[in-house]
């Protein structure tokens, strides 16, 4: 087993949760404008009329 420094192992840990924090910060945001803009789009097919 590889012995790595404990301040390279804070480093590491340090790398990864910023690396997964800013991962879940995009996908929040992508996944609230996906929702923002099927709310402020109409419905197409309700808006016609069948005779």
């Amino acid at each position: 087993m590889i012995h790595i420094p404990p301040a390279d192992q804070a480093f590491l840990l340090l790398l990864i949760v910023s690396c997964l924090g800013t991962y879940l910060t995009r996908v929040i945001r992508e996944f609230e404008q996906v929702r923002a803009r099927r709310m402020a789009s109409p419905l197409r097919g309700h808006t016609t009329k069948r005779d």
